[in-house]
């Protein structure tokens, strides 16, 4: 694999005076990306473009080079009109960045890591890519591995925009230990971490008067008081069992809880994981890594799990169906086999209430798990230089120009407006896609949070006004969590690296069968073998390493306390 560097900054000196087009636009320019006159508009940028290309020629100075730059991002995949947006936004970006043309390619999710991976591998020429932590795998290990190139001098150069967008204190939450930035993230906000189990009202009302306000209490004692204990765990069950015997007794179970949008979110309860492995830190302890596999609280977990299996509430073909995609909630109002009745997501703002409410077709009761959200990287979504790139300068322009000016952001995510938006003269527009936005076959759309900064970000049918500026408020509010900055990177020791493949191959064969259940009576047999096997690889000496690197992270940074 080649080790592409970035080679000097050579256009620096330059481009001085042409390099403020990705970012610079006038007050005006920024107005009119929600409604203003188009003509004035455009007018303006082309006497901005001119008078400073003029500049830059008057100083001596070289006007941009003809440039095509490749850039990747996670979505749909291609759609009918991509091509023409695609052509559209190259013209707009003449304002911006003159002489540049952009190349885009967007892979459905499904495919992205694999391609990610091979581009990577082959050295392949691509300028921006989508990084996303659930898709293309730790951004510690991507950094680590030298995939992503540090940004600092190029944004300082090239990126004054998004350095202003993002702000000083987003930046520097992003930054490594060497004070690096490998990626920008499009921040549609960092809390993390407040969810809530989601449940139709009319199926609530089954488990009788007093039952909601009782498992609330139930959740936020088991999640949140700093005394809880696997009892409290067991509680939580105890209550939702009352649901869904109810339920049952109604024939109105349907598919019961989905062991993905249950609690296969919250299983090791009092756990904070520090990497992939089913390892992590206590929450309730000094900082003391455990497995979480051999813990009382997973245990019950299985324990749990088979019993629901064994009365009924988890569907018996659990062992051969892929809960996550033939599973959903219940929507539009109507039920069926592979509904869902019990949900767990996020439950930050009045959009998750709306949105929630609004596709369910039916009125929801909410159970809040936490209190209060907590502070997290931006790294399920953002974008980076892979080391491989041909055109970095170039790049970060067009990303600041993306960044920076909204109506070349709505155009690659919305589409041309009178054909795949209408602007509702309300401030908001109905677009031709319903929010999912998944489908090639659908004329245009992307993910708004794929690229850019999300509150440039148009209000369609399928949002809530206010959404980024509440999401912006709750941020304010968030706890940090203490072992934010913490990543555990694999050591030199060959010994230690190879027990990981093997816990994965483990992790892989076990949990299926303890998350859903499906053992039934002989759960706590292949239970201990779970644990047996683990520890026959060695998961103790990977704990230790962790535990001494952790131990040096808490020295470092002076934290003695949750």
């Amino acid at each position: 694999m080649k080790r592409k560097r970035l080679t000097g900054l050579l256009l620096a000196a330059a481009m001085t005076a042409v390099v403020c087009l990705g970012g610079c636009g006038d007050s005006k320019n920024q107005d009119s990306a929600s409604g203003g006159e188009k003509s004035d508009q455009t007018e303006s940028k082309q006497e901005s473009q001119e008078k400073q290309e003029s500049e830059s020629v008057q100083g001596g100075q070289e006007a941009l080079e003809e440039k095509t730059i490749q850039v990747w991002l996670g979505g749909p995949g291609k759609q009918k009109d991509s091509d023409e947006v695609w052509a559209e936004f190259n013209k707009l970006l003449q304002q911006y960045v003159p002489n540049t043309t952009v190349e885009f390619t967007v892979f459905p999710t499904s495919e992205y890591k694999e391609k990610y991976n091979q581009m990577l591998a082959s050295g392949e020429g691509v300028d921006l890519a989508w990084i996303a932590n659930w898709v293309t795998g730790s951004t510690n290990e991507n950094i680590k591995d030298g995939n992503l190139m540090e940004l600092n001098d190029l944004l300082d150069t090239y990126g004054q925009g998004i350095k202003e967008a993002l702000g000083d204190t987003i930046l520097d939450f992003h930054r490594e230990k060497d004070g690096g930035l490998y990626y920008l993230i499009c921040n549609q906000g960092l809390s993390t971490e407040k969810r809530a189990f989601w449940l139709p009202t009319e199926l609530v009302e089954l488990a009788g008067d007093g039952w909601l306000e009782e498992t609330k209490a139930v959740v936020d004692k088991w999640w949140n008081e700093p005394d809880s204990t696997v009892d409290d765990l067991q509680a939580v069950f105890d209550q939702f069992d009352i649901y869904l015997s109810a339920c049952k007794d109604a024939g109105k179970l349907y598919a019961g809880p989905s062991t993905d949008y249950f609690l296969g979110w919250e299983y090791r309860s009092n756990l904070h994981r520090t990497d992939s492995y089913w390892v992590g830190v206590l929450r309730n302890s000094d900082f003391q890594v455990v497995d979480a596999v051999d813990t009382e609280y997973f245990k019950l977990y299985c324990k749990n799990m088979a019993d629901w299996y064994q009365k009924g509430y988890i569907r018996s073909d659990i062992a051969s169906i892929d809960s996550r995609n033939d599973l959903h909630f219940v929507t539009g109002g109507e039920y069926d086999n592979n509904t869902m009745i019990v949900y767990l997501h996020d439950y930050k703002s009045n959009a998750d209430i709306k949105m929630r409410q609004e596709k369910a077709g039916v009125e929801l009761s909410v159970i809040p798990i936490e209190r209060q959200a907590t502070l997290g990287k931006g790294d399920a979504t953002a974008t980076a230089i892979p080391y491989c790139a041909d055109e970095p300068e170039r790049a970060m322009m067009v990303l600041n120009a993306i960044y920076t000016q909204p109506d070349l952001y709505q155009l690659l995510i919305y589409g041309i407006e009178g054909k795949h938006y209408t602007d509702n003269g309300d401030g908001t527009v109905t677009a031709t896609f319903n929010g999912v936005r998944d489908s090639a076959e659908s004329p245009y759309g992307l993910w708004n949070w794929c690229i850019g900064l999300c509150k440039n970000s148009l209000v369609t049918q399928t949002d809530t006004p206010g959404h980024y500026e509440e999401m912006a408020e709750l941020d304010k509010k968030a706890q940090i969590d203490p072992l934010l900055g913490f990543a555990f990177s694999a050591p030199d020791s060959q010994d230690i690296v190879a027990i990981m493949p093997t816990l994965e191959a483990i992790n892989k064969e076990y949990n299926p069968m303890m998350q859903n259940g499906y053992l039934g009576a002989d759960w706590e047999k292949t239970y201990n073998k779970f644990v047996e096997e683990r520890k026959a690889a060695g998961v103790d000496k990977l704990i230790a390493e962790i535990q001494r690197q952790l131990d040096v992270y808490l020295e470092e940074n002076n934290i003695t306390s949750w």
